[in-house]
Protein backbone atom coordinates (compact mmCIF):
# COMPACT_ATOMS: atom_id res chain seq x y z
CA UNK A 1 0.00 0.00 0.00
CA UNK A 2 1.62 2.93 -1.08
CA UNK A 3 1.03 5.75 1.95
CA UNK A 4 1.20 9.55 0.38
CA UNK A 5 1.20 12.86 2.55
CA UNK A 6 -2.67 13.70 1.80
CA UNK A 7 -3.10 9.91 3.50
CA UNK A 8 -0.60 10.23 6.24
CA UNK A 9 -2.51 13.62 7.15
CA UNK A 10 -6.16 12.31 6.79
CA UNK A 11 -4.98 9.00 9.04
CA UNK A 12 -3.56 11.32 12.09
CA UNK A 13 -6.90 13.44 11.98
CA UNK A 14 -8.85 9.92 12.28
CA UNK A 15 -6.61 8.93 15.04
CA UNK A 16 -7.64 12.02 16.61
CA UNK A 17 -10.86 12.06 16.23
CA UNK A 18 -11.29 8.62 17.86
CA UNK A 19 -9.15 10.11 20.94
CA UNK A 20 -11.36 12.58 20.79
CA UNK A 21 -14.79 10.88 20.89
CA UNK A 22 -13.98 7.83 22.94
CA UNK A 23 -14.36 8.85 26.32
CA UNK A 24 -18.22 9.92 25.17
CA UNK A 25 -18.87 6.39 22.85
CA UNK A 26 -17.58 5.01 26.40
CA UNK A 27 -20.70 5.86 27.84
CA UNK A 28 -23.00 4.61 25.53
CA UNK A 29 -25.94 1.84 26.15
CA UNK A 30 -25.21 -0.10 23.33
CA UNK A 31 -21.38 0.17 23.20
CA UNK A 32 -21.25 0.26 26.78
CA UNK A 33 -21.29 -3.34 27.34
CA UNK A 34 -17.71 -5.15 26.64
CA UNK A 35 -15.85 -1.93 26.75
CA UNK A 36 -12.90 -3.62 27.79
CA UNK A 37 -12.54 -5.66 24.41
CA UNK A 38 -13.45 -2.49 22.32
CA UNK A 39 -10.78 -0.73 23.99
CA UNK A 40 -8.16 -4.18 24.31
CA UNK A 41 -8.11 -3.32 28.00
CA UNK A 42 -9.34 -7.18 28.09
CA UNK A 43 -7.91 -9.45 24.99
CA UNK A 44 -10.05 -12.85 24.38
CA UNK A 45 -8.32 -13.96 21.24
CA UNK A 46 -5.16 -14.73 20.17
CA UNK A 47 -3.43 -15.93 16.82
CA UNK A 48 -6.10 -17.52 14.12
CA UNK A 49 -6.24 -18.03 10.67
CA UNK A 50 -9.10 -15.80 9.24
CA UNK A 51 -11.19 -13.05 10.96
CA UNK A 52 -14.26 -12.61 9.84
CA UNK A 53 -16.20 -9.30 11.32
CA UNK A 54 -20.10 -9.08 11.51
CA UNK A 55 -21.71 -6.10 12.63
CA UNK A 56 -24.77 -7.18 14.16
CA UNK A 57 -27.64 -9.88 13.85
CA UNK A 58 -28.24 -9.98 10.10
CA UNK A 59 -24.32 -9.89 9.68
CA UNK A 60 -24.16 -13.17 12.64
CA UNK A 61 -26.57 -15.39 11.15
CA UNK A 62 -24.46 -15.11 7.62
CA UNK A 63 -21.16 -15.99 9.83
CA UNK A 64 -22.69 -19.06 11.17
CA UNK A 65 -24.51 -19.96 7.42
CA UNK A 66 -20.34 -19.49 6.19
CA UNK A 67 -18.93 -21.45 9.25
CA UNK A 68 -21.05 -24.59 7.94
CA UNK A 69 -20.39 -24.32 4.65
CA UNK A 70 -16.68 -25.16 5.04
CA UNK A 71 -15.62 -28.78 3.89
CA UNK A 72 -15.27 -31.46 6.13
CA UNK A 73 -12.01 -31.61 6.22
CA UNK A 74 -11.09 -28.16 6.85
CA UNK A 75 -9.78 -26.95 10.56
CA UNK A 76 -9.23 -23.06 10.74
CA UNK A 77 -8.29 -20.75 13.83
CA UNK A 78 -11.37 -18.12 13.40
CA UNK A 79 -12.35 -15.03 15.07
CA UNK A 80 -15.62 -13.71 14.48
CA UNK A 81 -16.13 -10.11 15.80
CA UNK A 82 -19.48 -8.19 16.16
CA UNK A 83 -20.09 -5.05 16.99
CA UNK A 84 -23.43 -5.94 19.20
CA UNK A 85 -24.36 -7.35 22.01
CA UNK A 86 -27.41 -8.81 20.12
CA UNK A 87 -24.79 -10.14 17.07
CA UNK A 88 -22.34 -11.99 19.79
CA UNK A 89 -25.14 -12.98 21.30
CA UNK A 90 -26.66 -15.19 18.73
CA UNK A 91 -22.83 -16.17 17.64
CA UNK A 92 -22.74 -17.63 21.25
CA UNK A 93 -25.43 -19.89 21.13
CA UNK A 94 -25.86 -20.78 17.82
CA UNK A 95 -21.96 -22.13 16.43
CA UNK A 96 -22.46 -25.26 14.37
CA UNK A 97 -20.78 -28.36 15.43
CA UNK A 98 -17.62 -28.15 12.76
CA UNK A 99 -13.82 -28.80 13.20
CA UNK A 100 -12.82 -25.49 13.17
CA UNK A 101 -11.80 -23.35 16.99
CA UNK A 102 -13.97 -20.58 16.78
CA UNK A 103 -13.07 -17.83 19.39
CA UNK A 104 -15.94 -14.84 19.02
CA UNK A 105 -15.35 -11.15 20.80
CA UNK A 106 -16.52 -7.32 20.40
CA UNK A 107 -15.02 -5.69 17.72
CA UNK A 108 -12.04 -3.48 18.59
CA UNK A 109 -12.73 0.69 17.72
CA UNK A 110 -11.63 1.70 14.46
CA UNK A 111 -8.79 3.45 16.00
CA UNK A 112 -5.66 2.93 13.67
CA UNK A 113 -3.60 2.34 17.47
CA UNK A 114 -6.29 -0.32 18.80
CA UNK A 115 -6.39 -1.65 15.19
CA UNK A 116 -2.66 -2.34 15.15
CA UNK A 117 -2.32 -4.24 18.59
CA UNK A 118 -5.33 -6.25 17.58
CA UNK A 119 -4.06 -7.29 14.24
CA UNK A 120 -1.14 -7.99 15.40
CA UNK A 121 -1.90 -10.09 18.40
CA UNK A 122 -4.61 -12.22 15.78
CA UNK A 123 -2.11 -12.36 13.20
CA UNK A 124 -4.72 -13.68 10.04
CA UNK A 125 -3.72 -14.50 6.88
CA UNK A 126 -7.30 -13.18 6.00
CA UNK A 127 -10.14 -10.41 7.37
CA UNK A 128 -13.33 -11.31 6.39
CA UNK A 129 -16.11 -8.49 5.62
CA UNK A 130 -19.16 -9.16 6.03
CA UNK A 131 -21.91 -7.29 3.74
CA UNK A 132 -20.48 -3.24 4.37
CA UNK A 133 -18.21 -3.50 7.06
CA UNK A 134 -15.42 -1.08 5.57
CA UNK A 135 -13.70 0.33 8.42
CA UNK A 136 -10.43 2.49 7.00
CA UNK A 137 -7.88 1.71 9.80
CA UNK A 138 -8.89 -1.56 9.84
CA UNK A 139 -8.44 -2.39 6.27
CA UNK A 140 -5.41 0.24 6.19
CA UNK A 141 -3.44 -2.27 8.47
CA UNK A 142 -4.38 -5.37 7.23
CA UNK A 143 -3.06 -3.72 4.10
CA UNK A 144 0.08 -2.44 5.80
CA UNK A 145 0.78 -5.99 6.79
CA UNK A 146 0.55 -7.29 3.39
CA UNK A 147 -2.39 -9.39 4.75
CA UNK A 148 -5.54 -10.62 2.70
CA UNK A 149 -8.96 -8.77 2.80
CA UNK A 150 -12.45 -10.17 1.34
CA UNK A 151 -15.87 -8.69 1.10
CA UNK A 152 -18.24 -11.33 1.08
CA UNK A 153 -21.96 -10.74 0.47
CA UNK A 154 -21.22 -7.45 -0.47
CA UNK A 155 -24.03 -4.57 -0.46
CA UNK A 156 -24.20 -0.91 -1.37
CA UNK A 157 -27.00 1.06 -2.45
CA UNK A 158 -26.98 4.02 -4.23
CA UNK A 159 -26.98 6.22 -1.60
CA UNK A 160 -23.92 4.78 0.50
CA UNK A 161 -22.25 4.48 -2.98
CA UNK A 162 -22.51 8.33 -3.41
CA UNK A 163 -21.40 8.73 0.02
CA UNK A 164 -18.04 6.69 0.24
CA UNK A 165 -17.61 8.21 -3.63
CA UNK A 166 -16.68 11.72 -1.22
CA UNK A 167 -13.18 10.13 -0.92
CA UNK A 168 -12.89 7.41 -2.92
CA UNK A 169 -9.02 7.93 -3.36
CA UNK A 170 -8.94 6.19 -0.01
CA UNK A 171 -10.93 3.13 -0.88
CA UNK A 172 -9.15 2.79 -3.92
CA UNK A 173 -5.84 2.59 -1.97
CA UNK A 174 -7.86 0.15 0.60
CA UNK A 175 -9.29 -2.43 -1.66
CA UNK A 176 -10.12 -5.91 -1.03
CA UNK A 177 -8.03 -8.46 -2.59
CA UNK A 178 -11.64 -10.27 -3.84
CA UNK A 179 -15.47 -8.75 -3.62
CA UNK A 180 -17.66 -11.40 -3.56
CA UNK A 181 -21.43 -8.93 -4.29
CA UNK A 182 -25.13 -10.14 -4.20
CA UNK A 183 -26.42 -8.47 -7.22
CA UNK A 184 -25.43 -7.00 -10.54
CA UNK A 185 -26.06 -3.50 -8.88
CA UNK A 186 -23.91 -4.01 -5.69
CA UNK A 187 -21.02 -5.48 -8.16
CA UNK A 188 -20.99 -2.70 -10.11
CA UNK A 189 -21.11 0.27 -7.29
CA UNK A 190 -18.35 -1.65 -5.45
CA UNK A 191 -16.30 -2.25 -8.35
CA UNK A 192 -16.66 1.05 -9.28
CA UNK A 193 -15.90 2.24 -5.87
CA UNK A 194 -12.37 0.12 -5.20
CA UNK A 195 -11.73 -0.26 -8.53
CA UNK A 196 -11.36 -4.10 -8.11
CA UNK A 197 -11.56 -6.46 -10.81
CA UNK A 198 -11.58 -9.38 -8.73
CA UNK A 199 -15.81 -8.66 -8.25
CA UNK A 200 -17.49 -11.63 -9.08
CA UNK A 201 -21.38 -12.24 -8.03
CA UNK A 202 -23.04 -14.65 -5.62
CA UNK A 203 -26.22 -15.69 -4.55
CA UNK A 204 -26.99 -14.47 -1.25
CA UNK A 205 -25.83 -16.04 1.49
CA UNK A 206 -29.26 -15.18 3.43
CA UNK A 207 -30.85 -17.73 0.99
CA UNK A 208 -29.12 -20.42 2.41
CA UNK A 209 -30.52 -19.96 6.14
CA UNK A 210 -34.12 -20.73 4.03
CA UNK A 211 -35.60 -23.58 5.09
CA UNK A 212 -37.70 -25.42 2.82
CA UNK A 213 -41.46 -24.77 2.67
CA UNK A 214 -43.52 -27.21 4.02
CA UNK A 215 -47.45 -27.11 4.44
CA UNK A 216 -49.31 -28.32 7.11
CA UNK A 217 -52.69 -29.54 6.94
CA UNK A 218 -55.47 -27.03 8.04
CA UNK A 219 -58.57 -27.66 9.71
CA UNK A 220 -60.86 -26.33 7.03
CA UNK A 221 -63.22 -23.38 8.13
CA UNK A 222 -66.65 -21.25 7.49
CA UNK A 223 -64.47 -18.27 8.91
CA UNK A 224 -61.46 -16.34 6.96
CA UNK A 225 -58.05 -15.94 8.47
CA UNK A 226 -55.71 -12.77 8.60
CA UNK A 227 -52.42 -12.11 9.60
CA UNK A 228 -50.73 -8.60 10.01
CA UNK A 229 -47.60 -9.31 10.47
CA UNK A 230 -44.97 -7.15 12.22
CA UNK A 231 -46.83 -3.73 12.38
CA UNK A 232 -45.09 -0.75 13.06
CA UNK A 233 -46.18 2.49 15.04
CA UNK A 234 -46.36 4.61 11.84
CA UNK A 235 -48.72 2.63 10.10
CA UNK A 236 -50.71 2.16 12.50
CA UNK A 237 -53.14 3.86 11.46
CA UNK A 238 -53.38 2.93 7.83
CA UNK A 239 -53.88 -0.68 9.15
CA UNK A 240 -56.20 0.20 11.70
CA UNK A 241 -58.00 1.63 8.19
CA UNK A 242 -57.83 -1.69 6.25
CA UNK A 243 -59.35 -3.49 9.75
CA UNK A 244 -62.15 -1.87 9.28
CA UNK A 245 -62.98 -2.11 6.03
CA UNK A 246 -61.70 -5.37 5.60
CA UNK A 247 -64.28 -6.60 8.87
CA UNK A 248 -67.50 -4.23 6.82
CA UNK A 249 -66.53 -7.02 4.21
CA UNK A 250 -66.13 -10.15 6.36
CA UNK A 251 -67.93 -9.62 9.20
CA UNK A 252 -66.48 -13.19 10.69
CA UNK A 253 -63.11 -12.23 9.69
CA UNK A 254 -60.54 -13.72 12.34
CA UNK A 255 -57.07 -11.56 12.23
CA UNK A 256 -54.00 -12.55 14.50
CA UNK A 257 -52.09 -8.95 14.64
CA UNK A 258 -48.71 -8.93 15.94
CA UNK A 259 -47.06 -5.54 16.76
CA UNK A 260 -43.99 -5.20 15.69
CA UNK A 261 -42.83 -4.02 18.94
CA UNK A 262 -44.68 -5.42 22.10
CA UNK A 263 -44.96 -2.04 24.21
CA UNK A 264 -47.46 -0.64 21.45
CA UNK A 265 -49.83 -3.62 22.42
CA UNK A 266 -51.77 -1.62 24.24
CA UNK A 267 -51.80 1.57 22.25
CA UNK A 268 -53.67 -1.03 19.85
CA UNK A 269 -56.21 -2.04 22.56
CA UNK A 270 -57.14 1.63 22.72
CA UNK A 271 -57.47 1.88 18.68
CA UNK A 272 -59.49 -0.72 18.57
CA UNK A 273 -61.55 -0.08 21.48
CA UNK A 274 -62.37 3.09 20.06
CA UNK A 275 -63.70 1.16 17.42
CA UNK A 276 -65.86 -0.88 18.94
CA UNK A 277 -63.55 -3.74 17.41
CA UNK A 278 -63.98 -7.04 19.59
CA UNK A 279 -60.48 -8.19 20.33
CA UNK A 280 -58.80 -10.29 22.96
CA UNK A 281 -54.71 -10.61 24.04
CA UNK A 282 -53.02 -13.56 23.21
CA UNK A 283 -51.58 -14.04 27.03
CA UNK A 284 -54.69 -13.38 28.33
CA UNK A 285 -57.35 -14.85 25.77
CA UNK A 286 -59.52 -17.65 26.81
CA UNK A 287 -61.83 -19.63 24.33
CA UNK A 288 -65.26 -17.36 24.94
CA UNK A 289 -66.79 -16.92 21.99
CA UNK A 290 -65.50 -14.88 19.01
CA UNK A 291 -63.29 -11.94 18.86
CA UNK A 292 -61.77 -10.13 15.55
CA UNK A 293 -58.78 -9.32 16.23
CA UNK A 294 -56.41 -11.25 18.40
CA UNK A 295 -53.58 -9.02 19.49
CA UNK A 296 -50.15 -11.35 19.94
CA UNK A 297 -48.27 -10.58 22.97
CA UNK A 298 -46.06 -13.17 22.65
CA UNK A 299 -43.16 -14.03 20.97
CA UNK A 300 -42.25 -17.28 18.48
CA UNK A 301 -45.64 -18.07 17.06
CA UNK A 302 -46.05 -15.93 13.66
CA UNK A 303 -44.98 -19.22 11.57
CA UNK A 304 -47.82 -20.90 13.04
CA UNK A 305 -50.31 -17.95 12.55
CA UNK A 306 -49.11 -17.64 8.55
CA UNK A 307 -49.51 -21.57 8.53
CA UNK A 308 -53.39 -21.47 9.58
CA UNK A 309 -53.84 -17.60 7.64
CA UNK A 310 -56.39 -17.29 4.24
CA UNK A 311 -54.03 -13.34 3.65
CA UNK A 312 -51.15 -11.65 5.06
CA UNK A 313 -49.82 -8.14 5.15
CA UNK A 314 -46.64 -8.02 6.46
CA UNK A 315 -45.79 -4.57 7.94
CA UNK A 316 -43.29 -1.81 7.92
CA UNK A 317 -43.96 -1.41 4.05
CA UNK A 318 -47.11 1.53 4.92
CA UNK A 319 -44.73 3.51 5.94
CA UNK A 320 -41.33 4.76 4.26
CA UNK A 321 -39.55 1.97 6.98
CA UNK A 322 -38.60 -0.50 4.44
CA UNK A 323 -40.62 -3.11 5.00
CA UNK A 324 -40.21 -6.44 7.34
CA UNK A 325 -39.23 -10.01 6.39
CA UNK A 326 -42.03 -11.07 4.31
CA UNK A 327 -40.02 -14.51 2.92
CA UNK A 328 -41.19 -16.13 5.99
CA UNK A 329 -44.85 -15.06 4.35
CA UNK A 330 -44.85 -17.37 1.51
CA UNK A 331 -42.46 -19.90 2.92
CA UNK A 332 -45.47 -20.88 5.18
CA UNK A 333 -47.62 -21.44 2.85
CA UNK A 334 -49.41 -17.44 2.39
CA UNK A 335 -49.06 -14.95 -0.43
CA UNK A 336 -48.03 -11.84 1.55
CA UNK A 337 -48.99 -8.54 0.65
CA UNK A 338 -47.10 -5.12 1.58
CA UNK A 339 -47.20 -1.60 1.08
CA UNK A 340 -44.92 0.43 -1.32
CA UNK A 341 -41.72 0.74 0.92
CA UNK A 342 -39.83 -2.79 0.85
CA UNK A 343 -36.14 -1.37 0.40
CA UNK A 344 -34.51 -3.17 3.17
CA UNK A 345 -35.96 -6.91 0.61
CA UNK A 346 -35.22 -6.09 -2.38
CA UNK A 347 -32.15 -8.40 -2.40
CA UNK A 348 -34.35 -11.14 -2.70
CA UNK A 349 -35.08 -10.14 -6.53
CA UNK A 350 -37.91 -8.70 -8.87
CA UNK A 351 -38.72 -12.20 -9.57
CA UNK A 352 -40.41 -12.77 -5.87
CA UNK A 353 -42.63 -9.64 -7.46
CA UNK A 354 -42.69 -10.57 -11.32
CA UNK A 355 -44.17 -14.60 -10.46
CA UNK A 356 -46.36 -13.89 -7.52
CA UNK A 357 -44.59 -14.75 -4.21
CA UNK A 358 -45.16 -11.69 -2.71
CA UNK A 359 -47.89 -9.13 -4.00
CA UNK A 360 -47.64 -4.97 -3.09
CA UNK A 361 -49.43 -2.31 -2.67
CA UNK A 362 -48.75 1.59 -3.85
CA UNK A 363 -51.63 2.98 -1.19
CA UNK A 364 -53.56 1.68 1.39
CA UNK A 365 -56.23 1.14 -0.73
CA UNK A 366 -54.36 -0.58 -3.12
CA UNK A 367 -53.27 -2.62 -0.11
CA UNK A 368 -57.17 -3.22 0.58
CA UNK A 369 -58.20 -4.64 -2.78
CA UNK A 370 -55.48 -6.90 -2.88
CA UNK A 371 -56.12 -8.29 0.58
CA UNK A 372 -60.09 -8.50 -0.30
CA UNK A 373 -59.08 -10.51 -4.02
CA UNK A 374 -56.64 -13.25 -1.81
CA UNK A 375 -59.37 -13.78 0.90
CA UNK A 376 -62.21 -14.14 -1.42
CA UNK A 377 -60.20 -16.87 -3.86
CA UNK A 378 -57.36 -17.85 -1.31
CA UNK A 379 -54.00 -19.64 -3.29
CA UNK A 380 -53.57 -23.20 -3.45
CA UNK A 381 -51.14 -23.26 -0.80
CA UNK A 382 -49.42 -26.91 -2.82
CA UNK A 383 -48.98 -24.40 -5.62
CA UNK A 384 -47.43 -21.70 -3.33
CA UNK A 385 -44.96 -24.50 -1.99
CA UNK A 386 -43.97 -25.91 -5.48
CA UNK A 387 -43.25 -21.98 -6.65
CA UNK A 388 -41.71 -21.35 -3.27
CA UNK A 389 -39.32 -24.10 -3.20
CA UNK A 390 -38.39 -23.40 -6.85
CA UNK A 391 -37.39 -19.90 -5.70
CA UNK A 392 -35.07 -20.76 -3.18
CA UNK A 393 -33.83 -23.62 -4.61
CA UNK A 394 -32.50 -21.55 -7.66
CA UNK A 395 -31.23 -18.61 -5.05
CA UNK A 396 -29.35 -20.91 -2.85
CA UNK A 397 -25.31 -22.22 -3.11
CA UNK A 398 -23.84 -18.73 -2.29
CA UNK A 399 -22.39 -19.97 1.35
CA UNK A 400 -20.49 -22.83 -0.66
CA UNK A 401 -19.19 -20.33 -3.20
CA UNK A 402 -17.81 -17.91 -0.78
CA UNK A 403 -16.27 -20.19 1.16
CA UNK A 404 -14.38 -21.75 -1.72
CA UNK A 405 -13.09 -17.75 -2.10
CA UNK A 406 -12.13 -17.72 1.10
CA UNK A 407 -9.94 -21.06 1.24
CA UNK A 408 -8.64 -20.27 -2.05
CA UNK A 409 -7.10 -16.83 -1.24
CA UNK A 410 -5.70 -18.70 2.28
Amino acid sequence: MKVTLPITILFLVYKLLWFCITPAIKRLPRLKEGIAERTLQEINFSKVDLWMHAASVGEAYIALQILKSFEEDQKLDILVTCNTSQGKEILEKNIPDQPHTVTIAYMVFDNPALVTKAIETADPKLLVLIELEIWPALMAEMKRQKKQIIIVNGRMTEKSFKGYSKVAFLWRMLKPDVILATSEGNKARLQTLFQQKDTYLVENIKFDQIEKCSIVERTVTRNKSLILASIRKEEESEVLYIILKLLEIFPNLHIDLFPRHLHRVPDWEKLLSEQEISYSIKSTSRNNGHRSVLIWDVFGEMVNAYQRSDAAFVGGSLAPLGGQNFIEAFMNGVIPVTGPSVSNFLWTGPEVFRDGLVKKGNSREEVLQLLVSILKSPPDKNIIQQKANRYIQLKQGGSRKTCQHIVDLL
